[in-house]
């Protein structure tokens, strides 16, 4: 059996709590409040990248590539657009009470992978979700803000585009809340 595992470290989101949440910034929208592959975020004057870009992997039986969602450490030089340069940087500067990630955990045939399908920043006032965009091979990594994110985040089904009409596969979405 074929096992990945790209979610989150716990420990870099855990070091974001009770710290100031001061910007991100990302290439500016197209259509929608998604952006294509990059988008990066300020805490406590570190920067962090949260990327959905390829990865090359067998991913349940497709040959190829597939985008994982990750994120690391940064610095603002690094966070470049993948294609529309005009970039739109966002003011927060507020505290971060709680992080919420949503884990899926994806079963098929001789597969088994987990992946960290959003992040959720609970700040004082609202919620900001970076999520990546429910396809197997999309790079959007989509921007939810207000209250109650989570609840717009997808349920994951959508990985069933490109496969067989009824294949045996089970997906969990795990929800960790990081205080």
């Amino acid at each position: 059996m074929k096992q990945y595992d790209f979610r989150f470290d716990t420990g870099l989101i855990k070091s974001f709590i009770g710290k100031t949440f001061l910007t991100y910034k990302h290439a500016d929208f197209i259509v929608a409040d998604s952006v294509t592959g990059i988008l990066g975020f300020e805490i406590n004057h570190q920067v962090f990248e949260l990327i959905n870009d390829y990865k090359a992997l067998d991913y349940f039986g497709l040959d190829g590539e597939a985008t994982i969602l990750s994120i690391s450490k940064s610095n603002w030089t690094e966070v470049e657009p993948r294609f529309n340069n005009d970039i739109k940087k966002t003011y927060i500067d507020e505290v971060v009470q709680k992080a919420i990630l949503g884990n899926d955990h994806t079963v098929l045939k001789n597969y088994d992978m987990w992946e960290t399908k959003a992040i959720v920043f609970c700040l004082e006032n609202f919620e900001i979700c970076f999520e990546k965009q429910d396809c197997w091979f999309s790079m959007e990594i989509e921007i939810h803000k207000g209250h109650d994110t989570l609840k717009k985040i997808d349920d994951g089904k959508d990985i069933l585009n490109g496969f067989d009409e009824n294949p045996s596969i089970t997906i969990d979405r795990t929800i960790v809340e990081i205080m």
